[in-house]
């Protein structure tokens, strides 16, 4: 299976459109590149190409890029939105950093967040005032006003944490990815349509923002389940396969977590049916997704939505 999506994959990348998506997200590192102070760039390259928000580097780029294909695109500001709104990923991977992941085994409802100063702090609040640069380079106040939205969400998803011994744990990680990862789709997706007048891109309830963000979380936490399943966790954030066993399996997970032994505690992911369910999801939204381009006419834009979705759905 994981051969024919690579060469699905390998085979839309040589299509015209896929090689003009390369350029164009190229041009908007460019843009990146030269807001970052030579003596950061370093540094700054862990947050471009941090997984601790589970969409990686130049997602929300190619998605504002394929809905604003859809329409009459503003090269220029699209590409100074998608730059921005890559810069708020980057910004909020380093601030998702800052929860002490021990919070996560307090009891529900008397946990509190405590925090992690330094320089992390100080690359996040970077990445967020090079955003709002960004965006002053192309202003546009609908956009503006929904990135400002999705920053103070994030914050709040951030500050909300879901405890090891949540009965309802499973559900909670799922409703957390599409309060994180979700809402960055979101926007991207209302940023494509301002950015190219789109008219014919309808996304009922925010669903192709969610799956979209599903399927990048699952095809993330799939990986780490079956090879660093304490990674994230190490990082605060729950892990779909884990979350499902601690909701099954809850003392065996808990003792296999505190013996640190991520080859047993991977191998119980797989036993428990932690990677089978979360495999379900990563399923049911490529599916969704596929079903969704599906009614799209002919475009640019579909072509890439195509590409995005082949390349995520590679477990």
């Amino acid at each position: 299976m994981l051969e024919l999506v690579n060469f699905i994959a390998n085979f839309l990348a040589n299509m015209p459109h896929i090689t003009t998506l390369h350029h164009d997200l190229q041009h908007i590192d460019a843009l990146i590149q030269a807001r970052i102070a030579p003596h950061a760039s370093e540094i700054a390259a862990e947050a471009l190409n941090s997984t601790a928000v589970a969409l990686h580097r130049h997602a929300v780029a190619s998605v504002i890029l394929a809905v604003a294909q859809m329409g009459t695109i503003d090269p220029h500001r699209t590409a100074h939105a998608s730059a921005a709104l890559e810069l708020i990923r980057a910004g909020s991977a380093m601030h998702r950093r800052l929860i002490d992941p021990s919070l996560r085994n307090a009891t529900p409802h008397t946990s509190t967040p405590s925090f992690v100063h330094g320089p992390t702090l100080m690359l996040g609040d970077y990445f967020y005032a090079l955003a709002a640069n960004e965006m002053a380079e192309s202003p546009h106040p609908r956009i503006i006003a929904d990135y400002a939205t999705c920053v103070m969400q994030i914050a709040e998803a951030f500050l909300t944490s879901i405890p090891l011994s949540d009965p309802a744990v499973f559900h909670n990680a799922l409703m957390h990815i599409d309060a994180i990862e979700g809402a960055l789709m979101q926007r991207a997706i209302n940023a494509g349509i301002i950015c190219g007048a789109v008219t014919a891109f309808i996304d009922e309830n925010n669903a192709v923002a969610c799956e979209l963000a599903r399927l990048y979380a699952t095809t993330l936490h799939i990986h780490e389940a079956q090879t660093e399943p304490l990674r994230s966790l190490q990082r605060g954030i729950i892990i779909l396969p884990l979350a499902h066993a601690l909701q099954h399996h809850r003392i065996q997970t808990m003792q296999l977590i505190s013996s640190g032994d991520q080859a047993t505690l991977s191998a119980f992911l797989q036993e428990c049916g932690g990677i089978t369910a979360t495999a379900t999801i990563h399923q049911q939204a490529v599916d969704a997704l596929n079903q969704f381009v599906a009614t799209l006419p002919a475009s640019t834009g579909r072509d890439i939505f195509q590409y995005l979705i082949t390349q995520a759905a590679a477990v």
